[in-house]
């Protein structure tokens, strides 16, 4: 089956289910009136948990670690898994620990100047030598603007970010803080390896053209747009487990990639790419259900499962071991390359 561009979109736009309809919350991301006050610089080879560079006073600085959370930004944001950034980023908050939404409040000068002694000076300083300001410390002075991202910070969500196109990972942990993007906590818990599957999928590269047919302004990835991504789930379990399970799988793969630099040998490319292919494969045929050859459904069937031994306790060369090796019962035991991402598949989306 051939669609042209136009039936595509206008299929895709009938999906009655959003983003929206499956998410507890969309939001944007932080802002501060001065990003060098919040932002810190890691230093090059560095191990310690508070050393850190401050890039606006040009000096190392202690901070607290219990202030500090990993920090995602547009340059470093990329598929499956964060890329290493250089820097992190202080937060003088509290943060409630139970419930999926927290409670949070500004840490007011004279409680930071007892707890946390080190970023109450590091602000103080920083307040007087860079803003050239000797009034006393205020908490506005440090305060942020972004109240659902604390909310719902150190809770699991997906973060949506833009580089060349629309790029998502999956923040198992919910700790890290983004200032361009979207968080997304959806209802399911269970949802996110295939929500974060669809977002990183070839679907997404429509949604521009999606969001023209709809009339909505989408320069940038902002809550009131996402809301509107079109979601739909495969009809049987198969599909979506295949997906769910393939996620996963690259999510781990990229983590070693990003660690490896560019160390990163050429096979760990190749099985990031294999695995991509077979994720939008299946993802495109749930959502425009052209087909599967049925040979290619039954290897990824009997080889793609959850990783049953105990991930922590395993080499990462092991697994990617094992990743390599379901690659190649897949390729021998079906009509993979003949399937043709170059040919059937690129023609479904050529436009793309």
């Amino acid at each position: 089956m051939f669609l042209n561009e136009n039936r595509i979109v206008e299929k895709v736009c009938e999906l009655p289910t959003t983003l929206g309809d499956i998410s507890e919350s969309i939001f944007g991301g932080i802002s501060t009136k001065n990003g060098l006050l919040h932002r810190l610089a890691v230093p090059e080879g560095g191990d310690s948990e508070s050393l850190y560079l401050c890039e606006g006073l040009c000096k190392p600085v202690i901070i607290e670690s219990e202030l500090i959370y990993p920090y995602v930004s547009g340059d470093f944001s990329e598929k499956f898994a964060f890329n290493s950034s250089p820097y992190r980023f202080m937060l003088p908050y509290d943060l409630s620990d139970k419930g999926k939404r927290k409670e949070c409040r500004i840490i007011p000068p004279e409680e930071l100047k007892v707890r946390f002694p080190m970023a109450y000076g590091r602000i103080l300083e920083f307040k007087n030598q860079f803003s050239h300001n000797n009034s006393p410390l205020e908490s506005a002075d440090y305060s942020v603007r972004g109240r659902k991202l604390l909310e719902y910070l150190n809770t699991p969500k997906i973060i949506a970010t833009e580089g060349y196109r629309l790029l998502a990972v999956y923040d198992t942990s919910g700790s890290y803080v983004f200032e361009n993007g979207c968080g997304i906590v959806l209802k399911d818990p269970g949802k996110y390896p295939y929500v974060t599957a669809v977002l990183n999928s070839q679907i997404s590269r429509l949604f521009p053209s999606v969001c023209e047919y709809e009339m909505i302004y989408s320069s940038s990835v902002t809550p009131a747009v996402m809301k509107r991504f079109p979601i739909v789930f495969p009809e049987d379990r198969l599909t979506e487990d295949l997906i769910t399970n393939v996620s996963d799988y690259l999510m781990f793969i990229n983590r070693q990639k990003y660690a490896a630099g560019y160390g990163a040998a050429n096979w760990l490319d190749e099985l990031a790419v294999f695995y991509e292919q077979i994720s939008d494969l299946l993802v495109v045929d749930t959502y425009l259900g052209d087909g599967i050859d049925p040979r290619l459904l039954d290897a990824l069937e009997e080889n793609i499962h959850p990783y049953a031994g105990d991930v922590e306790s395993e080499s990462d060369e092991s697994l990617l071991s094992v990743l390599y090796y379901i690659k190649q019962k897949i390729l021998e035991s079906s009509n993979f390359k003949k399937y043709g991402f170059d040919a059937e598949f690129s023609g479904i989306l050529s436009f793309l």
